[in-house]
């Protein structure tokens, strides 16, 4: 074989392993190691991508790693690997591991009490704990004006939280909220003498080169929702950390205890009072898809409510990020992440 036939049977090679989304051989995403496209077996994804989302004129980005590899990445529309977007409530998992690697340090433990970090809550909130503000079982109001209000700080937003009416006693009910995740966080901002995204950036950020990924520059960030955004990416490095006990690259971030915990059933036998995911139950800052005969979450999830869903597949040892900052696309959403299931299992 002539050299330069040689040459292009190899470049031919190539983009048979890869399959690319446009140009001769593929989009290359020069600040990132890996290609942009799909391995050759899971060629079917890309092709629903491309139908449910990019020939309708929808702007989409998707990471899906099996075993540690990334089998697709993919971007349509206007979504590049460096487009940041609202996480909307996605931003509770981050959160909830950023306040775990403080109980790993001992800092904060999960009994911890708000009394302790602001001594002048009143009786009703007082005491309740770390693990209730995580689980949606504290009892706080659904919703604070305070949150994400630049001319508040954490810390103040947090104690006007707790002086607000309690909606049930504590750890007797489920309610999906954003203003315990403010509590937490200002109980970590306490409990370190750091700002939250200084703790953030330390603890999950920096390790796991989140570089598109920020809470905001206000000095009360919503911690559960909120100015937050991240990126494809970004979050499924996240993830894959989660996935492998809390290890990335070689650098323990989160403890196995604490990945244990963040699994752990902790609505069970409770009174739902409000949840978005009916019969959906909870561990610390992810939602539970599926559990084991321990009552252990098997499949993590935390959507936001615009499109951004990560998902942690204990199962499958799978990890995928899905983001569609359009509402309206739910469905396309659901019938993609079913998709991407059928092709996982199809190919283990």
């Amino acid at each position: 074989m002539p050299h330069r036939n040689r040459a292009a049977a190899s470049a031919q090679a190539t983009c048979a392993t890869w399959l690319i989304i446009v140009t001769a051989c593929g989009i290359s995403d020069p600040g990132r190691a890996e290609p942009v496209g799909c391995l050759a077996a899971y060629a079917d994804i890309k092709d629903s991508m491309t139908a449910r989302f990019a020939d309708a004129g929808n702007d989409a980005a998707l990471i899906v790693r099996v075993d540690g590899k990334t089998v697709c990445r993919l971007f349509v529309g206007a979504y590049t690997p460096e487009t940041r977007v609202a996480t909307a409530s996605a931003a509770k998992w981050l959160t909830a591991a950023t306040v775990l690697t403080l109980v790993d340090q001992g800092a904060l433990r999960l009994n911890s009490k708000t009394a302790e970090f602001f001594p002048t809550a009143p009786a009703a909130t007082a005491g309740i704990t770390l693990t209730q503000l995580l689980s949606h079982t504290s009892g706080l109001l659904w919703f604070s004006r305070c949150m994400g209000r630049r001319d508040d700080t954490l810390q103040e937003c947090a104690q006007s939280i707790l002086e607000s009416d309690q909606q049930f006693e504590p750890g007797t009910q489920f309610f999906y909220a954003g203003p315990p995740f403010t509590v937490a966080g200002a109980m970590a901002e306490r409990a370190t003498g750091t700002k939250w995204e200084t703790i953030f950036r330390l603890k999950i950020g920096d390790p796991l080169a989140m570089s598109h990924t920020s809470y905001g520059d206000s000095p009360n960030p919503a911690l559960s929702e909120g100015e937050m955004v991240s990126n494809a990416d970004d979050y499924a490095r996240f993830a894959q950390m989660i996935l492998d006990g809390g290890v990335y690259a070689g650098r323990r971030l989160l403890s196995d205890a604490a990945i244990a915990e963040m699994r752990r059933n902790r609505t069970a036998g409770l009174p739902v009072a409000s949840s978005p995911v009916a019969g959906t139950p909870y561990g610390l800052g992810v939602w539970l898809e599926a559990l084991d005969a321990a009552g252990n979450g098997t499949v993590l999830s935390s959507p936001g409510v615009g499109g951004f869903v990560p998902i942690v597949d204990f199962n499958r040892r799978m990890v995928v990020v899905l983001t569609v900052q359009d509402e309206k696309l739910w469905p396309a959403i659901n019938a993609m992440l079913a998709h991407v299931r059928a092709v996982a299992d199809r190919e283990r």
